[in-house]
């Protein structure tokens, strides 16, 4: 699937995405990124407004496994289980989340927690970025259900 064939299916899929202007940049089982800008992202006082944020990041995480799981569970259901944030800096332009997921032995233990229970939990972390500056990290975990 392509960034745009992506952004495409979230705008379909999870409307809040269409509506927070919400594009691919890069779509991949190790890494992937997510981008909005701010204008229809922003609060009262002209920043990144902490709900987008936290969509962002948390939409970020769940399209991760969308793309490490797809293929295995076509009808898996992705849920985020749990999240915490961090705010580290204020957004003031255009902002990105990412997330890599590499840890080759933590998707092997989803796959294999779904064939004994029929569901399965990755915990992930997504940073969201402004310019080069991290702006907020979030630790989830999110789990798939058959």
């Amino acid at each position: 699937m392509t960034p745009q064939e992506f952004t495409e299916f979230l705008h379909r899929e999870i409307p809040l995405t269409k509506a927070m202007e919400l594009e691919t940049l890069v779509f991949g089982k190790e890494f992937l990124s997510l981008a909005v800008p701010l204008a229809p992202n922003r609060n009262d006082k002209r920043t990144g407004f902490g709900g987008s944020i936290s969509c962002l990041m948390t939409v970020c995480g769940w399209a991760m496994m969308y793309a490490n799981f797809r293929e295995e569970y076509p009808t898996g259901k992705i849920v985020v289980q749990s999240s915490q944030i961090r705010y580290l800096a204020p957004i003031l332009s255009d902002f990105r989340a990412e997330c890599r997921c590499t840890d080759e032995e933590a998707k092997n233990a989803l796959r294999q927690s779904c064939k004994k229970f029929r569901k399965g939990k990755l915990k992930l972390e997504i940073s969201c970025f402004c310019g080069e500056t991290e702006a907020a990290r979030m630790e989830a975990t999110y789990y798939i259900t058959e």
